[in-house]
């Protein structure tokens, strides 16, 4: 029996390493949430999970998860190309969902969404905008006092070794932009709290298995916000957020890969100009992003909190995307379709 009668019950769909080392752990740290069973596409994969884990139910399939009356919510880490068909399987059957980015590979199967059963949530794996860091520069952001957020610009990049990764196969929605770049629009429209009407980006790919690993982008927000990334899977580890604003610069020095528990901070410059820069580091206790995100979903589920970044928030992120390629494609501006 758990101590929490009120947790959820989950049920985790595959054995990637980010479910392994990061999803797992923060599951059974938080007292909201109990794991039940484990799938796997194999028996012995799943027990051997179980077993490592302690999880009382190891099935060899992902849909005998989902027929588990047990369980009331699933995580999905499995490659991209399968996210959306398992999160819609899931709802169908009455399970609360939390899927690893992106929720889909094409806004058009995103907007499937659209017709899940009332009362199932399904969220997009985010898990950094439920750290202290992203929600106190939200709150900056709000109160006015740094005037309004004039550009953003984000760097996020990380060097794959291994060319197996399903990150460098194209049939299972690899490449720079759904891995890495997901993070890098998800950041503008967190801060902004808007849609960019417009977008323009450019890709390098990789011959010798068609995946994008170098992309840069500007979104335009409309009335004179802007928004810059650059992200990367052949390049040196880099992660960055600044936030330019008409009277500050905010940035966050580890916006992304926050170590668990050390401290966090918001760099902040006030300056009038670049002679005088002076930035001041507003400290704040550090936090498990991954607990702090499974338990604000659990939470969610069982009606203590609303959900903030729901189905609707994870099909206008898709859009984005979609409009990120086509530009990549043509070469020019693209509209985001706002409907």
């Amino acid at each position: 029996m758990h101590a929490n009668p009120d947790a959820v019950r989950w049920g985790i769909i595959g054995t990637a390493s980010i479910a392994r080392a990061k999803i797992i752990p923060a599951l059974q740290a938080s007292p909201w949430c109990e794991i039940r069973a484990v799938g796997s596409r194999s028996q012995d994969s799943a027990e051997a999970f179980a077993r490592e884990f302690d999880i009382p139910r190891a099935y060899g399939s992902y849909e005998a998860v989902l027929e588990d009356p047990e369980v009331e919510a699933v995580y999905i880490p499995l490659p991209n190309h399968l996210h959306i068909d398992i999160a819609l399987a899931a709802a169908a059957r009455g399970k609360h969902v939390l899927c690893e980015k992106p929720v889909a590979l094409t806004a058009g199967e995103a907007e499937r969404l659209r017709d899940i059963p009332d009362g199932i949530l399904v969220a997009e794996a985010f898990m950094v905008r439920y750290h202290p860091q992203w929600e106190a520069l939200r709150a900056r952001l709000r109160s006015g006092e740094h005037g309004a957020v004039c550009a953003v610009q984000v760097v996020l990049s990380c060097t794959l070794s291994n060319p197996g990764d399903f990150r460098f196969n194209p049939d299972f929605g690899g490449g720079a932009l759904y891995d890495v770049g997901s993070y890098a629009a998800m950041t503008a429209r967190f801060i902004f709290e808007s849609e960019p009407e417009r977008v323009f980006c450019a890709m390098e790919h990789d011959p010798a298995n068609g995946t994008d690993y170098l992309c840069s982008a500007i979104l335009d927000f409309g009335r004179g916000r802007h928004a810059c990334f650059t992200v990367g899977l052949k390049m040196a580890a880099a992660q960055r957020v600044q936030v330019i604003c008409e009277q500050s610069m905010l940035e966050l020095p580890a916006p992304y890969i926050a170590t668990a528990g050390a401290p966090a901070e918001i760099l902040i410059d006030s300056c009038t100009g670049l002679e005088n820069s002076a930035p001041k580091r507003n400290a704040m206790p550090g936090a498990e992003q991954y607990e702090r995100e499974v338990t604000h979903f659990a939470q969610a589920v069982r009606g203590r909190q609303p959900l903030p970044f729901g189905a609707k928030d994870a099909i206008r992120q898709m859009r984005v995307i979609d409009a990120l390629f086509a530009s990549a494609i043509s070469g020019t501006w693209e509209m985001v379709r706002s409907a």
